[in-house]
């Protein structure tokens, strides 16, 4: 399978964050619709600037890709003005076939480097029980004060 490399998104993957996007939601449980990936391109590429994109590659396969999104946040006392906008990782999927060669990790090091020399706040991301040891090797400590509600 070779060495995994991670790259940027840029315009040109927009078919391929598209790509990765459906095959994501298909393993999650989702299922396809017609037109998704002319869709889904469209406004990715509306919104790459705050939703940055890596893709992760082994050999001549995309093996995976994460998604974020970045957050400014709004005044607060104490907080300087300037102070960083937040990283979010939104999604975050290594196709089954990639899984176990460190691809992963690979991309969450490459987003986590990019808000760093960016100048950003923090990073956050979620991890189930699967990706827990992984986000605790990059560096990433438990925040207790997450909770979730699906609408």
């Amino acid at each position: 399978m070779g060495e995994v490399r991670t790259r940027l998104a840029g315009p040109d993957d927009a078919l391929v964050v598209a790509a990765l996007t459906l095959q994501c939601a298909r393993h999650r449980g989702g299922s396809g619709e017609p037109g998704f990936l002319d869709r889904y391109a469209r406004a990715w590429l509306a919104t790459e600037n705050t939703h940055p994109v890596w893709i992760a590659e082994a050999g001549d396969d995309h093996a995976g890709y994460l998604q974020a999104a970045v957050v400014e946040p709004l005044p607060w006392p104490g907080r300087p003005a300037g102070a960083g906008a937040d990283l979010v990782v939104d999604t975050f999927f290594v196709r089954p076939e990639h899984r176990g060669i460190g691809a992963g990790e690979v991309l969450l090091r490459a987003a986590v480097e990019w808000a760093r020399d960016a100048g950003f706040r923090q990073v956050l991301v979620s991890a189930g029980i699967h990706t827990t040891a992984m986000v605790e090797r990059v560096g990433f400590a438990a925040d207790a004060r997450a909770y979730r509600m699906e609408l």
